[in-house]
């Protein structure tokens, strides 16, 4: 995995589809770097993310398939968030979120 991933300011509070539409953006690039992204998190023998995140859930499920276990994790938001539409999320002031 000697390949350069490219992390940039190219979103400027832009949309990610106006930027692919303009085509500031690559989006066959993009995709591969989230790949690439993914392949490294699910690597890991322990997680740090947000479970809110679904790239973040996905890369945990791939830890779990790696290790065959559950890895150590420590979520920064919320738990495990399968429950859309509920306010389940915490922020570190003690306020909830929907996740």
């Amino acid at each position: 995995m000697n390949r350069k991933i490219g992390r940039g300011g190219k979103r400027d509070h832009k949309s990610i589809d106006k930027l692919l539409e303009a085509r500031e953006l690559d989006g066959c690039k993009e995709a591969g770097d989230v790949q690439m992204d993914l392949a490294l998190l699910g690597s890991g023998d322990a997680f740090v993310g947000k479970f809110t995140s679904n790239i973040d859930r996905i890369a945990y499920a791939l830890q779990y398939a790696n290790a065959k276990t559950y890895t150590p994790y420590v979520s920064l938001d919320a738990p495990w968030c399968f429950d859309f539409g509920v306010r389940s999320g915490r922020t570190i002031d003690g306020g909830d979120f929907f996740c």
